[in-house]
């Protein structure tokens, strides 16, 4: 099976770029709780946000050609680090950051420093355990909840953020579980059957008891601990979610003229968005909610894109070749 690493066909999915565009929203909304002036609950989503983002990337990765290590990794490195290089000359610009030092501009967001971490491990698993993706993925959840049960510190305190917004790294663990189950996904996509209806009640389901199971932590203390039974619902809103985005009336969207801008355009910012949206959220305009999200939301996706063109500019500045402006200023 190792000599086989290269050999998936590589096909653009269209469920896997509505995917991406939702993820952008939801995570953008997961850090807008100073924008809800009376219902912060509401600023939820994150974990699930992040775990589609993953979830893309482990989908798209594993069905990509790959050569050797470096190379390979080369080209995660000058996809991620000139948007977080750019992102830091932004922030400072707009003065919402204070100069940092050169270790810090590296590891400035601990989900950067996962993804790249995660990166190395899809790797060697892609070429030397592609038949045993599916142990490594039970094996992944397996030690999640080991490693909670038996190290993970203040499981008490966890009903005030939840498990997925605790200071902690140990979401790390969970999260590369994400990214592997695109990649399962991503190689039977084919055997997949799609129900919209179906997909649609599973996909609610899976959120409901997501969102129970938090709910009831954060009001009775002793179901704190217990946030670890969110794995599964999170794992299954995952699937589910990719399964709804495949069904007709979302590709009938994605393939008009504004439904296929809009989507590609938003969900080819996931990234950068991430790294700047932060530093964009205000309290300022909130007399006008709910009208204030979405003025948060343009504000962010444009400033996401000027991120993007910079990172670009960067990039092809320490290239022999001359500029490709169009590239740099391209939307997608």
């Amino acid at each position: 099976m190792a000599n086989q690493y290269s050999s998936f066909p590589i096909e653009r999915d269209i469920a896997i770029d509505i995917v991406k565009f939702l993820a952008v929203l939801l995570i953008i909304n997961s850090h807008a709780d100073m924008m809800y002036p009376h219902l912060k609950t509401l600023a939820t989503g994150g974990a699930i946000g992040d775990c589609l983002f993953l979830f893309c990337s482990g989908f798209t990765l594993f069905l990509g050609r790959w050569k050797s290590f470096g190379n390979y990794y080369k080209r995660r490195i000058s996809r991620i680090y000139p948007s977080v290089f750019a992102s830091v000359a932004f922030i400072h610009i707009i003065g919402q950051s204070r100069v940092l030092s050169w270790t810090e501009l590296i590891c400035t967001k601990p989900f950067v420093m996962a993804i790249m971490i995660y990166y190395i491990f899809l790797y060697f698993i892609r070429k030397y355990a592609l038949d045993k993706v599916n142990l490594i993925l039970c094996a992944v959840v397996a030690i999640s909840v080991l490693v909670y049960v038996f190290w993970f510190p203040n499981k008490y305190e966890l009903g005030n953020k939840g498990l997925y917004g605790y200071k902690s790294y140990y979401r790390w663990i969970p999260y590369f579980a994400a990214m592997l189950l695109g990649a399962v996904v991503g190689m039977k996509r084919k055997e997949l059957k799609y129900h919209a209806w179906s997909d649609f009640g599973k996909l609610m389901f899976c959120v409901a008891l997501f969102y129970s199971i938090q709910f009831a932590a954060k009001i009775y203390r002793p179901i704190a601990p217990w946030q670890i039974m969110t794995l599964l619902p999170l794992m299954g809103t995952i699937v589910y979610f990719y399964k709804w985005c495949n069904c007709d009336w979302m590709k009938r969207i994605y393939q008009t003229k504004w439904g296929n801008a809009v989507i590609m355009v938003v969900g080819g910012l996931c990234l950068e968005s991430y790294l700047i949206q932060l530093s964009l959220f205000t309290d300022k305009i909130n007399g006008i909610w709910p009208l204030n999200l979405l003025i948060i939301v343009v504000v962010i996706l444009a400033c996401s894109y000027l991120v993007r063109c910079m990172a670009r500019l960067f990039a092809q500045t320490f290239r022999t070749e001359d500029y490709e402006w169009k590239k740099i200023f391209s939307l997608y």
